[in-house]
């Protein structure tokens, strides 16, 4: 009897006790709900900044791929230049350019020579002085309403004539005198010699070893560039992915802070 009576008020003492352990069990649970939010939350965040260090690392890269690949380029240019004036030097270019300055030099003052001739000429002074007046004629007709359209065209077509007339002169002495045109052929062989030799010494420069190793070494600077920027933009995604994961643990960190205290107000 005794025994029963014992046994009845244990198994109140445990009934009693259950509700008060439950809620300590939730209370445990919640606790820890949060702490692995926050541990959670801290990894995103530490991979976030993990990411964007290696995204401003690879940034950089980029710039002195960039800076590499500008370079090789001039260092292009300067082997080239100075393989066009070696191998042009030896091809007798810088004498052939001299030829044709010599014979532009000689056109060019036999040119002024003669026009000059021509402008001092009776027959020129005439034809300058009528341009003149075609000229003041032309001002004059644009402003004169008396006349039609067709009648305006008619007159400005003639005066336009008159004004280039000196100019006609000029260009048909020129382009006739005997000694103007044997220049000219002189002038014209002189260009051609020195374009010929020209293309031999590009020639040649673009086969100087020199000029390979440079355009090897701007293949090369190329080829880094290319995996530099590629390797950004793979850091560009992973940086963006790590913000999105940072965004969601941010939130549900949040989450899980509110209903904490949401059950400490209760």
């Amino acid at each position: 009897m005794r025994l029963l009576i014992f046994s009845s008020a244990f198994a109140g003492i445990i009934l009693t006790c259950h509700p008060a352990a439950a809620a300590q069990n939730q209370k445990n649970s919640k606790s820890q709900s949060s702490q692995q939010a926050k541990q959670e939350l801290d990894a995103a965040k530490d991979k976030l900044k993990e990411a964007n260090q290696d995204l401003n690392k690879a940034e950089k890269e980029v710039d002195k791929a960039e800076a590499a690949h500008l370079a090789a380029q001039g260092k292009i240019q300067k082997a080239r230049q100075a393989a066009l004036a070696e191998h042009g030097k030896k091809l007798g270019l810088p004498n052939a350019l001299a030829q044709h300055a010599s014979a532009q030099r000689a056109f060019d003052a036999a040119h002024t020579a003669l026009v000059k001739e021509i402008r001092a000429g009776a027959d020129h002074q005439a034809a300058a002085k009528a341009g003149e007046q075609a000229s003041a004629r032309l001002q004059q007709l644009r402003d004169d309403t008396a006349l039609d359209a067709e009648r305006k065209r008619g007159i400005t077509s003639e005066l336009a004539k008159t004004l280039r007339r000196p100019a006609e002169m000029e260009r048909e002495r020129t382009e006739t005198d005997p000694n103007l045109q044997q220049l000219r052929l002189k002038m014209a062989d002189a260009a051609r010699q020195a374009a010929a030799v020209q293309g031999q010494a590009q020639k040649a420069a673009e086969e100087d070893g020199d000029v390979k190793a440079a355009q090897q070494s701007e293949r090369d600077a190329a080829d880094k560039l290319k995996a530099a920027r590629a390797e950004a933009d793979k850091q560009k995604k992973e940086a963006a992915a790590a913000q999105k994961k940072a965004n969601t643990e941010t939130q549900q960190f949040q989450k899980t802070q509110s209903q904490t205290k949401n059950k400490k107000g209760k």
